[in-house]
């Protein structure tokens, strides 16, 4: 079995002009068509069983519309886990989080560089303290990204200042703990009470074989993710670079597969 913790889809209206968009953005092609039915076709070629879709605010004005799709989604798609999103100086986050929950949600999905807010502002606490009271996966974009070039939003520095104060959240963070960022995660975040993804971690990247192992020796297999960013990486670009981190069976199924089903609780 493999879970492939980090993917994205849009709605079929919207996901060529989103697709194209981000791209641009992000200086990466796709490799599914950014719709779900497109996703589920890479999943079957490259041997994925779930996926977790990652739904991302990135204003106000997209509450409702991203988590309407995010509810329809998840409800008509059995090999996904679908997660909502919050934008946390929206009208009442931590409400919305919860209507989420009550309707099915079990994740939720922040990208603090499209928000343009740093990941320990104080405007996110009150949807981590209830996404920790409830126990669901919060996802975050950690490190570098190109829409926000001069400002990294969730530095390793700033996630471990809001592991200090929320110590029961349990927190993905996206691309080995910080997209570029490796150094610093191997000081600020290897070892805490955090969980990483290999999302995009490739030579396309930068990220080295030697990092990955690095990686995943000083926080422990238990505590990592696979996921492949889909669709700006196919699951089994993400899957050939892990075959070079000298990974043992045991550690490769727990990222694989293990880890993930019991965070998702499937």
């Amino acid at each position: 079995m493999i879970i492939d913790f980090h993917t994205h889809v849009f709605p079929d209206a919207l996901a060529p002009k989103a697709g194209a968009s981000l791209s641009a953005t992000a200086g990466f092609p796709m490799f599914s068509d950014l719709t779900v039915s497109g996703q589920l076709a890479v999943m079957a070629e490259d041997g994925i069983d779930h996926a977790v879709v990652l739904n991302t605010v990135t204003n106000t004005r997209q509450v409702e519309k991203v988590n309407l799709f995010a509810l329809e989604t998840a409800k008509n798609y059995p090999t996904l886990s679908v997660f909502g999103s919050v934008h946390p100086l929206g009208e009442d986050p931590a409400g919305v989080l919860q209507r989420l929950y009550d309707q099915g949600l079990r994740g939720l999905k922040l990208h603090p560089d499209y928000l343009g807010i740093p990941f320990d502002d104080p405007s996110y606490r009150p949807v981590l303290k209830l996404a920790s009271e409830l126990q669901i996966p919060v996802v975050i974009h950690a490190g570098f990204d190109p829409v926000s070039p001069e400002k990294v939003h969730a530095t390793p520095k700033a996630i471990r200042k809001v592991m200090a104060e929320f110590p029961e959240l349990i927190l993905v963070c996206a691309h080995m703990g910080g997209m570029t960022l490796w150094e610093e995660v191997l000081e600020e975040l290897c070892g805490r009470r955090v969980y990483f993804d290999t999302a995009m971690c490739s030579p396309r990247t930068g990220m080295t074989a030697a990092m990955g192992k690095a990686l995943v020796s000083a926080h422990g297999a238990e505590n990592i993710l696979f996921g492949s960013d889909m669709p700006w990486a196919r699951p089994s670009e993400i899957l050939d670079f892990l075959d070079t981190w000298g990974l043992t069976p045991e550690e490769r199924e727990a990222i694989l597969w293990k880890n993930g089903a019991a965070l998702l609780h499937i």
